[in-house]
């Protein structure tokens, strides 16, 4: 696939304004071509008061930032929230860990703005190379592309795919309505990891790219995508692990992690100017 811009989809609410900013900034060290973000959002402050979506002025910040590099870069800011309420309000899966902006790329399909092709990443990844790369993968038939999902694979199926990050073949899941089928499955059935479980379900033919494009685990030569996920360590003990990369601290400290240390600093950095402009 040649590519003259970017296509690339995050989703959340203002809280994931600082993972989107790192992740851009990763986006940016290595890809110069122009980039076109669309940032899924919804007011879910009648539902819990947290619920803020993504702010105009936050929107435009990212944009400042991604023009750095290439002045044709936009970010397209798309409230869902009445899509949201009409098929997924009274869903059963909305009270679970991961909250209801983990939904909001459902609806993609009803953005006709979204291109025939994009790449959804979830806000705790950071790239380690040049993500243009997934684009090399023939979608040709596949509803969406995904890598094996580091746990699932152990206690839920061999192929269990995670979702952090998608490359989707908008073009047919416009036709197939897989994009439908999954919100069907969400409204109605109770899963522990809603719109993932769904989406293995659901899904008629997906397709399987390399781990080096979603490494959930270690960071190895190869990793073009790193995604910073919930995973288990057994050693010294069994215990859980759930850093993101905004937590610098313990970024160093347990992960010992220093690769992105200048991708950190310039986020500080900026995080520290959006504040006074907001002040």
């Amino acid at each position: 696939m040649e590519l003259k811009k970017v296509p690339l989809m995050y989703c959340g609410n203002n809280r994931a304004f600082d993972g989107m900013m790192i992740s851009l900034l990763s986006v940016i060290k290595y890809v110069k071509l122009p980039l076109e973000v669309f940032v899924l959002t919804m007011d879910l402050r009648d539902m819990n008061e947290k619920y803020v979506p993504v702010s105009q002025a936050q929107a435009s910040f990212l944009e400042k930032i991604i023009r750095r590099v290439n002045d044709e870069s936009r970010i397209h800011l798309v409230d869902v929230t009445s899509d949201f309420k009409r098929e997924l309000e009274g869903s059963p899966n909305l009270a679970t860990n991961y909250g209801p902006y983990a939904l909001a790329r459902l609806f993609a399909d009803l953005v006709p703005e979204i291109p025939d092709t994009i790449l959804y990443l979830d806000t705790d990844t950071i790239c380690h190379g040049d993500l243009t790369l997934v684009f090399e993968t023939d979608m040709n038939g596949y509803e969406y592309a995904a890598a094996i999902d580091y746990l699932g694979k152990f206690f839920l199926h061999y192929n269990y795919q995670n979702s952090g990050v998608l490359l989707l073949n908008m073009r047919l899941i416009r036709e197939s309505g897989f994009l439908v089928r999954v919100r069907d499955w969400c409204r109605t059935k109770k899963m522990f990891f809603p719109d993932q479980t769904a989406l293995n379900r659901v899904v008629r033919k997906k397709k399987f790219f390399p781990t080096r494009f979603n490494e959930q685990r270690m960071l190895h030569k190869n990793t073009v995508i790193r995604h910073f996920s919930k995973t288990i360590r057994l050693f010294p003990f069994y215990h859980v692990i759930n850093i993101k990369p905004w937590e610098i601290e313990r970024m160093h400290s347990v992960y010992k992690i220093h690769a992105y240390d200048d991708i950190l600093d310039e986020y500080v950095s900026l995080k520290n100017d959006y504040k006074k402009l907001s002040v």
